[in-house]
């Protein structure tokens, strides 16, 4: 080990009042976030009643989403209340009309849709059948009129999912329903890209102007057209690539023109390639363009708070879906999900509901808060983007851990359940884990911990610096993830230890728990990987060399907020001198 260790230190473990940094960023962790859920969901369940139609569709929707069991009581009411718009055969027009179409479909398709089959196929057949001739849907008379006579982008994205949760059912929908939707998509939107809520008029909701609801929903609407058409050939957005204008690209698609408008198509070429590709089933070439240039549109104004709608709860549950739909983690090279994670919880009321509508009633804002915080499009899709975990199964970060830390495994597989063991039982069987399933051990520690009453770590303070200087590297790397949930900046310091340990597990684990106590989840931009960029045909000379670089970089920069931030009790000790004779020899 380096000299730089603990076996030069005398541990001073005097708690310090602490003043953070002003740029501070709060961190929802996977309990926050379940937690929120829990609490939303049995705010859901004692309106329930006071609900009808599309909106308690919508709510027995969200509670399946958040967990409950599929053959509950309340999943079996859930059939009934869908069953009840169905007479004769045929889905009788609702209030509601496509939305609630839409949301019973997906009720049932993800309840048991070989089960439902029969009722999803109905209510299919009855939103086919509502497509206007240029590709939209609508709303039907009475309410229809002039300005939305072009079709409703908010209704089409509805009819898409509930098409969509029908196709996943095995319910089979003709091709062409998917390419007339594209077609209308690419004459639907505005010079700038971006999609209006009635596309082609000035007058009535939103004036004819681009919205961020509106285009998030758009971009939605043409990846599951597209993916019920042709998986393979659908656009793929790669993080990596960057337009011009530095923004996302999307493979296979030419770059987006300065003056934000979508490049020109001859108008016979365009209705040559329509009709194209409307004989053999394929995706419209146009489509590509139409679903880049709305990304485009929406990836500069991304914000955790849609300022601009009166439907703020439901801007959440629509970029969930988009973002899931396209599979990216960063809108803008921001963390869409845990920055509106943090927003939600943040506005979430006393009783767990929300209320985040400025007009009408906030009855769907809580559903669509759910449905957002439990991803429920990426379950879907399975693009979670869950963090896989750390060395042997220790989570990192607090993000991503298992819906129900109770019955799996630190790789999420179920396991018998066993009477719980205490923290200072858990901790003390680290110190012989031969004697102990390692993993096992890590999963309760993880849950009692993020799950649990992070007090109680202080009173472990001596244990767990034991286990840091442990033989084995995954003792080792346990004990400092523990070390950074204590939230202590007095241990900081051994944190920063870690960073020099030659396992590159405890190394990395080291810096994440740093974040932790700094409560900068992601420090000063290091990757979470040191060889992140290496070729994956690299000799071991070269990956050596990126770790150790990593480990320098991490040393200087951490070491340096350390000495900036330290607790006054701690100045002027063997530890710091070692320090910065370490900081020294980094220059």
């Amino acid at each position: 080990m380096h000299p730089f260790s603990f076996r030069t230190l005398t541990p001073l473990l005097v708690a310090a009042a602490f003043g953070w940094d002003a740029a501070v960023a709060h961190c929802a962790d996977k309990a926050q976030i379940q937690q929120a859920i829990s609490k939303g969901a049995a705010q859901i369940k004692s309106t329930l009643d006071k609900k009808l139609g599309g909106p308690k569709s919508l709510a027995y929707v969200t509670l399946l989403k958040a967990g409950e069991p599929h053959d509950s009581p309340l999943m079996v009411q859930a059939v009934e209340h869908v069953r009840k718009n169905i007479r004769d055969g045929e889905y009788q027009n609702p209030p509601e009309h496509i939305y609630e179409a839409a949301i019973d479909i997906t009720l049932l398709a993800d309840l048991d849709g070989e089960k439902y089959k029969p009722e999803i196929q109905i209510i299919a057949d009855y939103i086919v059948k509502l497509q206007e001739a240029n590709g939209a849907w609508t709303y039907p008379p009475p309410r229809r009129d002039a300005k939305c006579i072009n079709g409703d982008c908010s209704i089409t994205h509805y009819a898409c999912l509930g098409l969509w949760a029908a196709s996943r059912a095995g319910v089979k929908v003709d091709p062409q329903v998917w390419i007339r939707v594209l077609n209308w998509q690419s004459t639907a939107h505005n010079t700038d890209g971006g999609f209006p809520y009635w596309p082609g008029t000035t007058v009535g909701n939103g004036d004819g102007k681009s919205t961020l609801n509106m285009t998030v929903n758009s971009v939605g609407t043409g990846m599951i057209a597209m993916l019920n058409l042709e998986p393979k050939r659908a656009p793929k957005f790669d993080k990596s690539a960057k337009s011009d204008k530095g923004e996302p690209a999307v493979a296979g698609t030419p770059p987006k023109k300065d003056t934000g408008a979508l490049e020109s198509v001859n108008l016979d070429q365009k209705e040559a390639e329509q009709k194209l590709a409307a004989a053999v089933g394929r995706i419209p070439e146009s489509a590509f363009a139409t679903t880049r240039a709305a990304f485009d549109w929406v990836t500069p104004r991304f914000e955790t708070v849609n300022r601009e709608s009166n439907t703020k709860a439901y801007y959440y549950y629509s970029l969930e879906r988009m973002a899931a739909l396209i599979n990216v983690t960063k809108i803008n090279d921001r963390d869409w999900y845990n920055e509106c994670a943090d927003e939600l919880i943040s506005k979430q009321n006393a009783d767990g509901g929300w209320s985040m509508t400025e007009q009408g009633g906030p009855e769907n804002d809580t559903c669509f808060a759910v449905l957002f915080l439990t991803r429920s499009t990426g379950k879907i899709l399975k693009r979670t983007n869950i963090e896989p975990p750390v060395g042997g199964g220790l989570l990192s970060g607090g993000r991503g851990l298992p819906d129900d830390l109770k019955d799996v495994d630190a790789n999420g597989n179920v396991k018998k359940k066993k009477e719980k063991s205490s923290l200072d039982d858990l901790l003390a069987s680290l110190q012989d884990p031969d004697k102990v399933n390692l993993e096992d051990t890590q999963a309760e520690l993880v849950e009692q911990i993020q799950l649990g009453d992070k007090t109680k770590l202080i009173g472990q303070k001596d244990m767990l610096l034991k286990l840091a200087q442990h033989p084995s590297a995954e003792i080792r790397r346990t004990a400092i993830w523990a070390i950074g949930r204590t939230g202590d900046l007095s241990l900081a310091r051994f944190a920063i230890l870690g960073l020099d340990d030659p396992d590159s597990g405890v190394m990395t684990e080291s810096h994440n728990a740093l974040c932790w106590t700094a409560r900068k989840p992601k420090a000063f931009k290091l990757p979470e990987d040191p060889l992140e960029g290496i070729a994956a045909d690299a000799g071991p000379d070269q990956k050596s060399a990126a770790i150790e670089s990593w480990r320098r970089q991490a040393l200087r920069l951490w070491g340096e907020w350390y000495l900036r931030n330290r607790p006054y009790a701690d100045r002027g000790d063997e530890f710091e001198t070692n320090l910065r004779n370490r900081l020294l020899e980094l220059k």
